[in-house]
């Protein structure tokens, strides 16, 4: 499992539905822009931590991915967090 941040409110929304939250990956987005897939790390610490620096504390939680760290993320071109590229399930932490 990796992680992710989301807006806590639609996230809980959206987790408290009938179907599966999905994180979308690297792709084609529903407007047909291209899009360089959501921004997942390897620890919920350093999710937690992207947050707390960033001022979203009040509005953001961390969530996990599952998918694999080693084989679906890719560091994008100049930036420090990683993203993902394939789409994968979303689900609370315990």
């Amino acid at each position: 499992m990796i992680y992710c941040i989301g807006n806590r409110m639609k996230y809980e929304r959206a987790l408290a539905g009938p179907a599966p939250v999905i994180k979308q990956g690297a792709g084609t987005d529903r407007r047909g822009q291209a899009y360089p897939g959501g921004w997942v790390w390897r620890d919920a610490e350093e999710a937690r931590r992207f947050i707390a620096a960033n001022g979203l504390s009040a509005t953001h939680a961390v969530y996990g991915v599952l998918a694999d760290w080693d084989t679906d993320t890719r560091q994008g071109e100049g930036e420090e967090i990683r993203r993902l590229i394939r789409a994968a399930e979303v689900v609370r932490l315990g």
